[in-house]
């Protein structure tokens, strides 16, 4: 079961933040604690998100209780998309990213040395629920907030944590 108390903040809505959404909608996410970011979604991913009342690019001003912030958006969209939802960091989220290649020191950068981060990679399986995604947290992710990525990352297949960033690319080698 997703259990929210603030915000989820979803950047980008495409193929796997598309599948991240309807397995935490199935797994009994409250939608209007749901907020997603993607400035052209597809047709089926608008649909979804008006079906359910999931507020798709409100002003990020509005948000002030931002729980988790999802980075799924291609990585060379990356330094264009992320400002736009950095200012969130006020609420001191979990910055869980999807995102191949960006680095935990990468978000550190952008949202502080003292944010809260994990880095996962999930495989292609991920897109249809079937897949392994390996997450790795920095010092500042704390147990629960360490449990709800795994409930998150859950959504689309089974899980496993590794103890150092530099094996994930290895994890997704072998589960690929």
């Amino acid at each position: 079961m997703v259990k929210l108390d603030g915000t989820l903040v979803l950047l980008g809505a495409g193929k796997m933040g598309g599948a991240m959404l309807e397995g935490w909608l199935k797994g009994g996410a409250d939608p209007r604690k749901i907020v997603a970011f993607d400035p052209a979604p597809p047709p089926e991913m608008k649909a979804l998100l008006a079906t359910h009342g999931i507020r798709l690019n409100p002003p990020v001003a509005s948000i002030n209780d931002a729980e988790v912030l999802v980075i799924a958006v291609k990585p060379q969209l990356m330094e264009e998309a992320l400002p736009g939802i950095v200012p969130l960091k006020a609420s001191r989220p979990l910055v869980l990213s999807v995102a191949a290649g960006k680095t935990i020191a990468y978000f550190e950068a952008r949202f502080g040395a003292d944010a809260a981060v994990v880095r996962t990679m999930p495989n292609t399986p991920a897109a249809v629920g079937r897949g392994i995604t390996a997450m790795v947290t920095n010092p500042n992710v704390s147990a629960q907030q360490a449990e709800l990525a795994r409930t998150l990352l859950g959504a689309v297949g089974d899980v496993v944590t590794v103890d150092r960033e530099s094996l994930i690319d290895a994890v997704t080698g072998v589960s690929g």
